[in-house]
């Protein structure tokens, strides 16, 4: 078996080559981690942003142009004379957006998940991909594993699921990474069990998984009185963890949980780290707000809506988004010349549903969020669990969008029920609106079905 320093070496190298310097930022990033990060540093990229957005953004250089030019004295508090960035802005002036110099860039489409259902797509650039994967490495690094060591990623692939099989560049991206890939979207019994063989065999120092999958894996080994070796720490993400689902993982894999927070528009936010209570903020990345129903910034301790401003994302700059979660930051402090900088002292929002089919497969629900994806007709959406043999996709159509044809509806029913089972009923309704709740927000994905009934309903099958 290769040692984990070259394939460390080799997984930086073939990214190097690719024109994609994830390598040399990643090193960067742990050096200034370990000897001080600048107090400076967040200061300093937002200038830098905000320079190329001026000369570079059409958007940003007429709202700047309005807010005036003194934002190097304190880029922080300049950022409040400019609007939110919200995702209906983005689809009104997408191209306004975009920068100039885009031609120029490598880059890409990428789509939003989100706690709002409410899907957007946006551009970023390959530089962009390598700050923001330098900084999850980073992430991983803090809790014990380093680039090349073995890690398991209880996580979803919806390709995996419909064409039965892992591309060779995937495969070959793990092996020199060392990653061993357990699909969140399937989770029978039979698979979980081999899950748990799998960690047993591979040993792997991290295992990087959804919260509710690695809450259930934990169920499940609790319920059939298997075996673990622990792993060297947990990772969740993607959803909200909360304290009995950390208890319960916690005590079945005999290792610490470490929760991270990031989404698909500006990558990892903010981990989890010892040595600090709440989500440290990866200061490179991006810079975090926490404002009021009127728009205004709450101070630290006070919960409120999260805008970030990615510093990252020069294709599409996208600043005081508007991401769809609710938190509250800790007071901003440094220590000994050692970073802490902005943290997250709670995060709330990100609230989803394991759904559950009549034949006993615990079914990861981000799976149906990503049949969403690029849709330009669903402009928010809602999936429900109704029953175990039933699913209601209620979805918000884009105006001036023609509507979806037979065939993409009957290519989602079809690969819903590739995991509910033939018999589950698919459901479309389109409405004109789906209401939120008191906080602003609304569970975009959400299962009437309990366990209870659930289990009742499998023991009658």
């Amino acid at each position: 078996m290769q040692q984990p320093s070259f394939r460390k070496w080799l997984y930086f190298t073939l990214l190097a080559l690719r024109g994609q310097p994830l390598g040399a930022y990643y090193e960067r990033f742990v050096r200034e981690d370990q000897k001080g990060i600048s107090p400076d540093t967040t200061k300093e990229l937002l200038i830098r942003l905000l320079d190329h957005c001026q000369r570079s953004v059409p958007y940003y250089a007429e709202v700047m142009h309005r807010a005036g030019n003194t934002y190097h004295k304190d880029p922080e508090e300049y950022l409040q004379r400019l609007p939110v960035l919200t995702k209906e802005i983005i689809r009104t002036h997408f191209d306004d957006l975009k920068s100039v110099d885009l031609p120029q860039r490598k880059w890409y489409f990428n789509t939003s998940s989100g706690s709002t259902g409410e899907p957007v797509r946006f551009i970023q650039d390959w530089d962009h991909a390598a700050r923001t994967g330098a900084i999850s490495l980073l992430f991983s690094r803090l809790v014990g594993h380093e680039v090349g060591e073995c890690v398991a990623r209880l996580w979803g692939s919806e390709r995996d699921i419909i064409e039965g099989s892992v591309g060779w560049r995937a495969q070959l991206l793990n092996w020199i990474t060392n990653t061993v890939f357990l699909n969140a979207y399937r989770m029978t019994p039979d698979r979980m069990r081999h899950f748990i063989e799998v960690i047993n065999r591979r040993q792997p120092k991290l295992i990087v998984a959804y919260a509710n999958a690695m809450f259930e894996l934990a169920r499940f080994v609790e319920r059939e009185r298997l075996e673990i070796t622990p792993p060297g720490a947990i990772i969740t993400s993607a959803e909200t963890l909360h304290p009995f689902m950390r208890e319960k993982i916690e005590q079945i894999f005999r290792c610490q949980i470490f929760n991270r927070y990031g989404s698909r528009e500006v990558g990892d936010i903010a981990c989890e780290r010892p040595g600090i209570e709440g989500f440290w903020v990866a200061p490179w990345g991006n810079y975090i707000e926490i404002t009021n129903s009127r728009g205004d910034r709450e101070p630290p301790g006070v919960e409120g809506e999260i805008l970030v401003t990615s510093l990252t994302n020069y294709a599409m700059p996208l600043i005081r988004y508007q991401i769809g979660d609710w938190g509250a930051l800790s007071p901003t402090s440094w220590d000994n010349c050692t970073a802490r900088g902005q943290v997250l002292r709670s995060l709330l929002g990100r609230t989803s549903d394991i759904f559950r089919n009549s034949q006993g497969m615990v079914v990861e629900s981000g799976y149906f969020e990503g049949l969403l994806y690029f849709k330009e007709w669903v402009r928010k959406f809602q999936i429900i669990q109704k029953s175990c043999s039933c699913l209601l996709f209620r979805i918000v159509r884009n105006e001036g969008v023609p509507p979806p044809s037979q065939a993409e509806l009957d290519g989602i029913v079809a690969k819903t029920k590739l995991l509910m089972g033939q018999e589950c009923e698919v459901i479309f309704e389109f409405t004109d609106d789906i209401p939120a709740n008191s906080l602003g927000k609304y569970r975009y994905m959400m299962s009437d079905v309990t366990l209870e009934l659930w289990a009742e309903k499998t023991e009658q099958s």
